[in-house]
């Protein structure tokens, strides 16, 4: 009778317990593209509260937040700092790809797990065994919305103004090719810094070689601004976008004048599977009637899948990489995912409208 009083005593004392995994997250909450570190830090909140408010969830996760603000020698700091100091074995971010490209050497050496929920450059393909992303490539989103250009404009030259980063870089280098491919023409290509912010000289460039159509390849703010000036200088461009530019900025910034801007974009919030309703249903819960977009569900879903790891192969860090290249067709607030050997992944573009100073589906 004594043995088996103290067989009980041990089954309660030995029985599952939870454990607290430290996350590190790099994101832009100042500065250039803060407006999307926030929607990350959204998308990413409401994960951790669904994960630690599980009962039955046995990894609770502690998230250390990091502000790169944009810059790629702050994201290299906050990355070493976390990973130095923090302990941190697995690290979400960056937003920018540059950041993320900084970053992604530290976190192969250190043997840590970077995930980006939202950089599109083609490098980070090859950035690392540790290197994830729950966001597409620029490669895919360039081949799609190529296609859809090139049936717009034919062989009429095409003008680029980009952002000077490893994303605009890499979408000018596939967009390029992939219009070429097609039979289509490359005209002047422009590049300018994340601190410009007068974009007149720009446009006079494209004016002055005859330029109709200009795909933007920005952020929202950068973008809004590009806009604004060539409807205030009456320049009838045909303007196209790129997934990036999506975003409540491009509205505030650029007005009436974004109407008509058209770009793909890898995420459909009308969609009807069960796992993207129950992920709209809960963020506008969260946060006062507002729809998940991008950057948002993706974040969700790379905090989802670590979590999904962690439950089913413990929190050491070969474990969970192979468990993340083992996920396949992950049912996510983003959509489907599966990682392929690089340790990216595709996902199914819709192609979108600015209208009345909204985002909707372009209908065809």
């Amino acid at each position: 009778m004594v043995v088996v009083g103290v067989m009980v005593v041990i089954n309660k004392v030995s029985g599952p317990s939870s454990e607290e995994v430290k996350i590190g997250v790099v994101l832009p909450l100042t500065g250039t593209s803060a407006d999307n570190g926030e929607n990350m830090k959204r998308g990413l909140d409401l994960a951790l509260k669904e994960i630690n408010d599980n009962s039955r969830t046995e990894h609770k996760v502690k998230l250390i937040y990091e502000n790169s603000e944009y810059k790629s020698d702050k994201a290299v700091a906050a990355a070493n700092k976390l990973i130095s100091l923090d302990g941190v074995k697995f690290i979400i971010g960056d937003y920018g790809s540059s950041q993320t490209l900084a970053i992604a050497p530290i976190a192969e050496k250190s043997r840590v797990i970077l995930i980006t929920p939202s950089s599109q450059a083609d490098g980070i393909t090859e950035a690392g065994d540790y290197v994830f992303r729950t966001s597409t490539s620029a490669k895919q989103e360039a081949k799609l919305f190529s296609q859809y250009v090139f049936d717009k404009i034919g062989n009429t030259e095409l003008g680029i103004l980009a952002l000077n980063t490893d994303y605009g870089v890499s979408y000018i280098k596939e967009y390029s090719s992939n219009l070429q491919s097609l039979g289509g023409a490359v005209g002047l290509v422009q590049k300018y810094e994340t601190t410009d912010n007068d974009f007149r000289q720009f446009l006079l460039k494209f004016k002055e070689v005859a330029t109709k159509d200009i795909l933007l390849i920005g952020n929202r703010k950068s973008n809004g601004l590009i806009l604004k000036t060539a409807k205030e200088l009456k320049m009838p461009f045909t303007f196209f976008g790129t997934s990036p530019t999506e975003g409540e900025e491009l509205i505030k910034v650029a007005g009436a004048a974004a109407d008509g801007l058209i770009y793909p974009y890898p995420f459909d919030d009308s969609a009807t599977s069960s796992a993207v309703l129950a992920y709209q249903e809960k963020y506008q819960a969260a946060y006062d009637g507002k729809k998940g977009e991008m950057i948002s569900s993706s974040s969700y879903d790379a905090l989802k899948i670590l979590s999904q790891c962690f439950e089913s192969v413990g929190s050491n860090v070969e474990a969970v990489k192979k468990c993340l290249y083992d996920t396949k067709n992950y049912d996510g607030a983003s959509g489907l995912i599966t990682f392929d050997s690089n340790g990216d992944v595709s996902k199914p573009f819709i192609l979108k409208v600015v209208k009345d100073g909204q985002f909707v589906k372009l209908e065809q």
